[in-house]
C-alpha cells in the first residue's frame, strides 16, 4: 500500500471510530443532562471525531521523534488522549463543573471536571488500539504491526 492510502487509511478508521464515540455522547447526554443544548451535543459529536483524526495521526509515530523512546499503541492513546481532554477541560472547566453539579447518584462522586481528561485517556487507548489493529501503525516501511 502506497504512503498516502495508508496514512489516510489510518487516520480514516481512527476518525470513524472517533464518530462512532460521538454519536454515543451525542445520543447519551440527554441521558444525564436533559436541558443540554443541541450546540454542545453537535459540539461533542464533532469533538470526538476530530480527537479520533489526531490520535490517528499519531499513530504514525512508533518512536518519540525527539527522545527516541518507543510508544506502542497504549502508550500513544492513554497519552494523548488524557492530553486532548486536559486541554478542553482547561477550556471549558465552568461549563463541566455546571454539568457535573447536576448528576445524582453514582455520577456525584466524579464531580471534579478532570475526571473527562481520564475519560480522554481512555477514549485514546481504544481509539489507538482500533486504527492500530486495521490499519497497522507507523510509516510503511516502518510499520510495527
Amino acid at each position: 500500500m502506497d504512503t498516502n492510502a495508508y496514512i489516510v487509511k489510518r487516520i480514516g478508521t481512527a476518525k470513524v471510530t472517533g464518530l462512532v464515540i460521538g454519536l454515543i455522547g451525542f445520543f447519551g447526554i440527554p441521558a444525564f443532562w436533559p436541558d443540554e443544548s443541541m450546540w454542545f451535543r453537535a459540539g461533542v459529536l464533532l469533538w470526538y471525531t476530530t480527537f479520533g483524526a489526531i490520535i490517528g495521526l499519531f499513530g504514525l509515530f512508533v518512536e518519540h521523534p525527539m527522545f527516541g523512546f518507543r510508544m506502542p499503541c497504549w502508550f500513544r492513546g492513554i497519552v494523548f488522549g488524557f492530553w486532548l481532554n486536559l486541554v478542553l477541560v482547561f477550556l471549558m472547566h465552568d461549563k463541566f463543573t455546571a454539568l457535573l453539579s447536576q448528576m445524582e447518584g453514582w455520577g456525584a462522586n466524579f464531580s471534579d471536571p478532570l475526571w473527562f481528561a481520564v475519560e480522554g485517556s481512555v477514549m485514546g487507548l481504544l481509539i489507538d488500539a482500533v486504527a492500530t489493529k486495521i490499519a497497522g501503525e507507523g510509516l510503511p516501511g516502518k510499520q510495527v504491526s
